[in-house]
């Protein structure tokens, strides 16, 4: 992935270097970022429902192969001088749609190659690999384009998809421990339950809107550095390359830095640290564009985006489950995408009609911003036991009922003491939240009216196997909560589960 990397970054520049050579508007130029990240927005949560279905390893190769066809189109094409602002902006948006289906399969897989205690470092390590090689990328870009032009860049990075068509070939993932015997899900209903899982658990609402926000106004760096490096300050490619190896360095020591201040801060701290260490140098450089305020301000670029892109997504890695992790990380994706997209067009816009540095002011001070958020939607350092817990019996045989039947209404009767209702009565609202993100999609509490410390609560799902899936979803932390409270119960009986079927069983 890293050799892919190199080719990607070298591209990236080479896009840029070749819109900006063109008699083109500074949006045009703007429009090359928003080609890279729009098909995030569009693709990414699609792919990640694909890749929690399917086989990951299947998807990362078929995507690479065409990955490697499309590069070498846009290789051919330099090649023959053949390429105009509009194909240009096609081929990068083509390159883009590939990187979007192709991310949420592999970023999900790292968990396949670490144990979750080293998971924080391989999360790291795996955006290191990403960001590490925009340090090597640009500047080896750069000096092919000084050299012989941007078509070599473009080839480069098509022979650079065979590394890993190579390596996906040759991979052997490891198998699920405890695979569930259930048929796979379709794919709308993966699809619907990726986004109800997300809209109910708190922490990854909070990670997505943080996200939001730091790409949408820190896109202004990417989508308007190449106006002022080959327009403004007149570099050449040499310089532009050098200049985006300033950011890969930048990344580099933020790599080092990270692990540090983990240790001594919260995430939501350092990404706090994050939109302060970006916005500052920015308005300086709008201001005072010179060889030094640019350097600082690429330094930082690297050091700020590998801080918060790796504690935004280790914060979405870690609160998930395995079933539904590639669908949250395309979501993290899809956000990616929509807010550097819409972002990289608004700055490109403003730059057209005012000028850099007003675009760079308005983003620098709207990232400043965002820090009157980060108490109210501060991003936790949750250390949740996503491990699978072990299956509850069923009141009934799991294969006397057709999986597709449905819908399901699950009933269970608590006696509950009548100084413990309150704690019972905060115990069910977690649980609330439980069953609606793994399945259900109607859950109310119920309590007699004569007897008030009798209980009922009621859930329901679409289909038996829905309701099955639930039950194999269930974490260690999940099955915690339900633990506390089935021991809230008293009585010589368990909880009365009952279970009926809608229609002829």
């Amino acid at each position: 992935m890293t050799i892919s990397n190199i080719g990607t970054w070298m591209t990236e520049i080479g896009t840029s270097w070749l819109m900006a050579s063109m008699p083109t508007s500074d949006l045009y130029i703007a429009l090359i970022q928003t080609a890279i990240t729009m098909p995030f927005l569009l693709l990414a949560y699609p792919a990640g429902t694909m890749a929690d279905l399917i086989d990951r390893r299947k998807i990362l190769l078929i995507l690479h192969i065409l990955l490697f066809i499309t590069a070498s189109g846009l290789a051919l094409s330099a090649f023959y001088n053949i390429v105009t602002p509009l194909s240009l902006l096609l081929y990068t948006f083509a390159l883009g749609v590939g990187n979007a289906l192709m991310r949420p399969a592999w970023a999900s897989s790292v968990p396949d190659f670490a144990p979750r205690e080293l998971l924080p470092s391989s999360i790291t390590l795996n955006t290191l690999s990403t960001n590490v090689t925009r340090a090597i990328g640009p500047a080896i870009g750069g000096f092919i384009i000084f050299h012989s032009g941007p078509t070599g860049v473009f080839a480069f990075n098509a022979l650079s998809f065979t590394a890993l068509i190579y390596a996906l070939a040759v991979w052997k993932p490891k198998k699920e421990e405890n695979p569930s015997a259930l048929p796979v899900e379709r794919f709308m209903g993966a699809f619907k339950a990726g986004i109800r899982y997300t809209k109910n658990v708190r922490l990854l609402r909070v990670v997505i809107l943080r996200s939001a926000l730091f790409f949408f106004f820190g896109s202004v760096a990417w989508a308007l550095l190449p106006i002022i490096v080959i327009r403004e300050m007149e570099m050449g490619a040499k310089s532009f390359g050098v200049s985006m190896a300033v950011v890969g360095l930048g990344t580099i020591l933020g790599a080092y830095l990270l692990p540090k201040f983990h240790r001594i801060i919260s995430r939501n701290q350092i990404v706090t640290v994050s939109s302060v260490m970006l916005s500052l140098p920015l308005l300086l450089l709008a201001y005072r564009p010179n060889v030094y305020t640019l350097g600082l301000t690429l330094m930082a670029l690297g050091c700020a985006w590998i801080f918060s892109f790796s504690s935004l997504m280790l914060t979405a890695q870690t609160s998930v489950p395995n079933w539904v992790r590639a669908r949250t990380i395309s979501i993290m994706m899809v956000t990616f995408g929509g807010s550097m997209g819409f972002g990289s067009l608004l700055w490109g816009t403003l730059s057209d009609q005012y000028s850099t540095s007003t675009s760079i002011t308005v983003a620098s001070m709207g990232l400043l911003l965002t820090l009157l958020l980060s108490r109210r939607f501060a991003i936790a350092n949750d250390n949740l036991d996503l491990s699978t817990a072990a299956q509850w019996p069923m009141p009934i045989p799991v294969d006397s009922v057709p999986v597709n039947k449905g819908p399901v209404m699950v009933s269970i009767d608590y006696c509950i003491p009548e100084q413990n209702v309150d704690e019972f009565l905060s115990l069910m609202k977690k649980l609330r939240v439980i069953r609606k993100r793994n399945g259900a999609y109607f859950w109310q509490i119920y309590h007699d009216a004569k007897d008030h410390q009798l209980f009922s609560e009621v859930y329901m799902s679409e289909s038996w196997s829905e309701t099955l899936r639930q039950r194999d979803r269930i974490t260690s932390s999940e099955m915690s909560i339900r633990d506390q409270v089935m021991a809230m119960h008293v009585g010589k009986n368990k909880p009365a589960i009952s279970i009926k079927i809608a229609g002829k069983a």
